[in-house]
């Protein structure tokens, strides 16, 4: 509830900047004057109208602390969340992946790369490296273990509103206990095959 509610603030401080924003860029002059009604104002007016535009500029400045502050707050709750699972784990908690074989488009090429492995905690996003067999060329992608436990996504692009153009690998946790894989391709950026299971942490049986 807590992360809910401080990114519906940040989302309305965000608006609130836009609004500030788009006013500031309509003209050069203060408060959105047009250039006919600057050249009859007197200098009493014109003089009042930037110390007014100060006083907006001032609140833009703290709108954005502000905005930065609760971004980087939600991150650390996050980031406090997502310790506190890994520290108290339970059996499908924790899945293990490795991209292998693998290809990766850098630049314009697709070339064959090295595998990757990682592993990653329910509701964790975490960035993916990409390297070449050569070791020439480099790039980026992201990796996320859904809240529900069922759903790996490989995904090219993160975003403030999510992570896009993804394939995801769906399992139960009886699959992903025995294993599973599937070949997968996201369109101009990757294709290989994605192998996962549940890291064996007070392993349940499964028949």
């Amino acid at each position: 509830m807590l992360i809910q509610n401080s990114f519906r603030k940040i989302i309305a401080i965000s608006s609130l900047l836009l609004l500030l924003f788009v006013s500031g860029c309509v003209t050069s002059h203060p408060l959105r004057i047009s250039d006919q009604d600057w050249l009859h104002m007197s200098s009493s007016e014109r003089l009042r109208a930037h110390e007014k535009q100060a006083d907006l500029d001032r609140v833009r400045l703290a709108l954005r602390a502000e905005e930065k502050s609760a971004e980087v707050a939600l991150l650390q709750r996050k980031q406090e969340q997502l310790s506190k699972l890994k520290q108290n784990a339970r059996y499908g908690d924790l899945v293990e992946c490795i991209l292998e074989p693998l290809e990766v488009r850098y630049s314009r090429k697709r070339k064959a790369s090295r595998p990757v492995a990682f592993s990653l905690v329910r509701g964790e996003i975490k960035r993916l490296n990409f390297e070449d067999q050569k070791g020439r060329y480099r790039t980026k992608g992201w990796a996320e273990f859904h809240a529900d436990g069922q759903i790996i996504s490989i995904c090219q692009h993160q975003s403030p509103s999510g992570l896009r153009e993804c394939v995801d690998l769906l399992g139960t946790t009886k699959e992903l206990h025995r294993g599973i894989k599937k070949k997968i391709s996201v369109d101009k950026f990757l294709r290989g095959t994605l192998r996962c299971d549940l890291r064996p942490l007070n392993r349940r049986r499964y028949h």
